[in-house]
């Protein structure tokens, strides 16, 4: 059958471009089209009887229309599997790859071409630029792509892309390897789970956040602050961690979060997911109903999306973030020290607007999911108020630099436009019982 329908699209597409002038002056494409379903017809029953061999090679397909991107696939990850291969060409390969499957289909055929585990393995390579690129395709793979990350998940790949976060001395391998990480929690319970409770990953995070590259600490910041916006499902793991059933699916609404905007409004998505005795919609809704829609496959698993904001304030995250804001500590205390960043240490994290404005943003949607649901609240001890106390007094008075133009305040020289700042600041006030 393959054999016949390569033939068939190697006659149409011979006759499309074999089409003479007509001798009434006409360019022949109609001629040739009413010409074709017969000879392809005549020509068809011959290769199927054997008596055009010629026509039956599949590489005369290949040569003529080209390789399927999946072969192309195929290919470049073999060359990238190859040790005997130059780096550079591995290199190049697994770049082939990655544009490859910045199509969604690609994406996908990923798992249906059983790719996951070789291509994974690459993370393993003690070649920092092999274990680069290999990040940067699980990354690719998995944004915007619900199917890929629930593939990718099934093949335990975050503990490997944090012992790269946290161990590899090449500041862009980390940076990759974040992105990687990223985009497999993205909206995804069941990742965000496995990644709280069995890689320590909380703690990963905030070793991220004392990072020497600043690149590192934005992204961190923000897959924080991404984090605690999707943390739509936490009070129901406080109910005794008991997942939503099977036939809902709940997460939170994308055009409802923004962790760019620094303002949110929640919500709760249900997406109903019909039970295994109604698998096929079509047989058991009724007559003129639409089918039951299937929501993202993050969230089919029926696994409630752990507390994060709970995890932010035990793991210490909550007060790096902080402390990252403020200036360095008079005094030694060990508990008021953060790392400065730069290539020699010497720059503070918060001189950097980019990184203050998504570290600030991080603490405005902490506070805000601490104040909006009891079931999400928090117990601050005395030292989380009073570094809270000191960002708010930080953010309220001046720039930071004296050269920023019109900006009266520090919220105002980062970005915080002014609603979201008063919001801060009564939410904080309710947060504190004043």
């Amino acid at each position: 059958m393959t054999s016949n329908r390569t033939a068939d699209e190697l006659l149409k597409w011979g006759l499309r471009h074999s089409a003479g002038p007509s001798t009434d002056g006409s360019d022949g494409a109609g001629a040739s089209a009413e010409a074709a379903p017969s000879s392809i017809a005549a020509i068809s029953a011959d290769i199927a009887a054997g008596k055009r061999p010629d026509l039956s090679d599949p590489n005369l397909y290949q040569a003529i229309m080209g390789k399927s991107e999946a072969q192309m696939m195929q290919e470049e990850l073999a060359v990238a599997l190859d040790e005997g291969r130059r780096e550079e060409d591995r290199c190049t390969a697994l770049d082939n790859f990655e544009m490859l499957i910045e199509q969604v289909d690609n994406a996908n055929n990923i798992m249906n071409m059983k790719m996951w585990p070789p291509l994974l393995t690459l993370l393993e390579s003690p070649l920092p630029s092999i274990q680069l690129a290999a990040a940067w395709i699980v990354g690719t793979a998995v944004q915007n792509n619900d199917k890929a990350q629930m593939a990718v998940l099934s093949f335990d790949p975050l503990p490997r892309l944090l012992e790269i976060l946290d161990g590899s001395d090449k500041a862009e391998v980390r940076s990759k390897a974040m992105y990687a990480l990223s985009g497999i929690l993205k909206h995804n319970p069941q990742a965000v789970k496995v990644f709280a409770e069995e890689c320590d990953g909380w703690q990963k995070l905030q070793a991220a956040l004392s990072d020497p590259n600043i690149t590192l600490r934005r992204k961190t910041a923000f897959l924080i602050c991404s984090l605690l916006l999707q943390d739509q499902a936490a009070g129901d793991a406080d109910q005794g961690d008991s997942a939503t059933p099977a036939s809902v699916a709940t997460g939170p609404s994308p055009a409802l979060s923004n962790p760019t905007s620094g303002t949110s409004t929640p919500s709760r998505a249900t997406a109903v997911v019909p039970h295994a005795s109604s698998a096929n919609p079509s047989s058991s809704a009724p007559s003129g109903c639409a089918p039951l829609e299937l929501g993202p496959e993050t969230y089919r698993a029926g696994v409630a999306h752990p507390n994060v904001s709970r995890a932010v304030k035990s793991s210490g995250l909550l007060r790096t973030l902080a402390l990252s804001l403020l200036p360095p500590p008079s005094s030694a205390d060990a508990w008021e020290s953060v790392a400065a960043c730069g290539e020699d240490g010497d720059k503070e994290a918060r001189s950097d607007l980019d990184y203050a404005e998504k570290a600030t943003r991080a603490l405005f949607v902490f506070v805000e999911r601490a104040t909006e649901d009891a079931r999400r609240s928090v117990a601050l001890d005395q030292q989380d108020r009073a570094v809270l106390t000191r960002v708010r007094d930080e953010l309220s008075g001046k720039p930071l630099d004296p050269a920023s133009g019109s900006y009266q305040t520090r919220w105002e020289e980062i970005g915080i436009e002014k609603e979201e700042w008063q919001a801060f600041e009564q939410r904080l006030a309710r947060l504190f019982g004043q």
